[in-house]
């Protein structure tokens, strides 16, 4: 819990999204995004799209951000 807390308590920003999905989809976004951008990108999609904790786990797995962010450039 204190890792949780010291890791989003200086971005705002993330607060409302944190706080919109559920815990099990936060653990697996905490624990395997390595960039808080990574974490943002992941929060938005899960609360857009209400992926489930396999569909998410999937994603990241599959490096949907990596892919995103080099689609987009």
């Amino acid at each position: 819990m204190k890792q949780f807390y010291e890791t989003y308590k200086d971005f705002p920003k993330l607060s409302p999204l944190v706080r919109e999905i559920s815990w099990t989809n936060n653990l697996l976004i905490f624990s395997r995004c390595k960039t808080i951008e990574e974490m943002e990108f992941y929060l938005k999609i899960v609360k857009q799209v209400n992926h489930s904790k396999r569909e998410l786990d999937r994603q990241i797995s599959a490096s949907f951000f990596e892919r995103t962010m080099i689609g987009n450039s």
